[in-house]
């Protein structure tokens, strides 16, 4: 199944203020496959603090476990969406 997962958080919270969770979230990130998580695409939009993951995990408890270190950190969307035509 494919997945965009929406991670968003304020200035106040943004892992780049706080030195112990930015390791956390950027090494939570590069691990997503060892949950069985393909990463097909990342875009960020830094001013509005908000990053977009295009992914594919064959079941939802993938993407939970993957993400569970950093859920605290932010807000996080998971959409199902397919790919059409």
């Amino acid at each position: 199944m494919l997945f965009i997962v929406k991670s968003t958080h304020d200035y106040s919270t943004c892992q780049t203020h706080h030195p112990e969770k930015g390791p956390l979230f950027s090494e939570t990130l590069a691990n997503l496959g060892d949950h069985g998580v393909k990463v097909h695409a990342q875009y960020s939009n830094r001013l509005e603090h908000v990053l977009f993951i295009v992914c594919e995990a064959d079941t939802f408890e993938q993407l939970d476990a993957a993400f569970d270190p950093i859920l605290e950190m932010g807000n996080f969307e998971v959409t199902p969406v397919m790919k059409r035509g």
